[in-house]
């Protein structure tokens, strides 16, 4: 089988306008928007298929009706695979663990890695807080010492940063970002920098559950992420993550190189063009690499893929 190409999904976000269209070249994207999802396989909102012999077909329904691509029957989707181009910062959110996700129904909780295509000078993330407890972490929320309270990371491009469940995270302007998330779909809005709308609204807060599910341990605020990377025939090989949840790799192609595959992988193009599978490939373009499969790739480019 060969390699099948998927349609993004553009997503609407208050702190979006045009760098998502125009750095991926996604030009039948309207203003406004914020992130598209290369994968997907939400209810209302799964990618469609451009390949044969499945166009048309929606990336839920192949997971559904063909595993012989995939390889894990009965198993949920695991993930959502998205390109981010914030023009203002996001709001501070949490996501719940495995632990409290079961409280509400889910099968999984909500980690997240984010990837860096690009970053400004002196960019940065909110990464973690300082409370030392709940009380703590009330207490700062009553006094309205947010500045006091959250955590920034310095980031720059080509950086990987993990976000495991229950940890106070942002995306901030001034960078591109290929993100991969856990498939549950709990986000609490923590805190929006008491931004308001057009009727002069501010968006809804979810403080006590954000809270409830939050974590005080500063070890998960370290990001100590220990890539492998290996070196082969025009092609360096790095993977940043590898764990119950996803597995997260980097091909840089720099010429002719064959790789094989015995598990699927979501396959997007950040960075540079060229050939895979005899199909011309380029920035912004997203494609299934069904298991078992052995891909030809030729040109200079930048291919990020997960699986689980």
């Amino acid at each position: 089988m060969s390699i099948l190409f998927f349609k993004p999904i553009a997503r609407k976000a208050i702190w979006g306008h045009t760098l998502v269209k125009e750095y991926f070249g996604y030009d039948d994207f309207e203003e406004g928007i914020g992130q598209s999802w290369s994968f997907s396989t939400q209810k209302q909102a799964s990618n469609v298929c451009e390949s044969e012999p499945f166009q048309g077909k929606t990336l839920r329904e192949l997971w559904e009706d063909h595993q012989e691509l995939f390889g894990h029957p009965g198993e949920p989707f695991p993930v959502i695979i998205s390109l981010v181009g914030p023009e203002d910062d996001l709001s501070i959110q949490v996501h719940p663990d495995k632990a409290h996700a079961a409280k509400l129904g889910f099968p999984d909780g909500k980690n997240e890695a984010w990837y860096f295509i690009e970053a400004e000078e002196g960019a940065n993330i909110v990464y973690g807080h300082n409370a030392r407890d709940e009380q703590d972490m009330r207490q700062y929320i009553a006094e309205d010492r947010w500045d006091d309270l959250i955590r920034h990371l310095d980031v720059r491009k080509d950086d990987f940063v993990y976000l495991p469940a229950g940890l106070l995270h942002a995306m901030r302007k001034g960078v591109v970002a290929y993100e991969i998330q856990q498939a549950t779909d709990i986000t609490y809005r923590f805190y929006d920098y008491k931004r308001t709308d057009g009727e002069g609204k501010q968006r809804e807060l979810h403080l006590e559950q954000a809270i409830g599910c939050l974590s005080y341990d500063p070890e998960m605020m370290k990001n100590e992420i220990k890539p492998e990377t290996i070196s082969m025939n025009n092609v360096e090989k790095t993977v940043y993550i590898s764990n119950d949840s996803f597995t997260v790799t980097k091909l840089e192609i720099g010429g002719e190189c064959h790789l094989s595959f015995d598990n699927y992988e979501l396959a997007t193009v950040i960075r540079g063009s060229g050939m895979a599978d005899g199909k011309k490939v380029k920035t912004g373009d997203n494609f299934l690499i069904p298991r078992g499969t052995t891909v030809s790739f030729s040109g200079h480019m930048t291919i990020m893929m997960t699986t689980k």
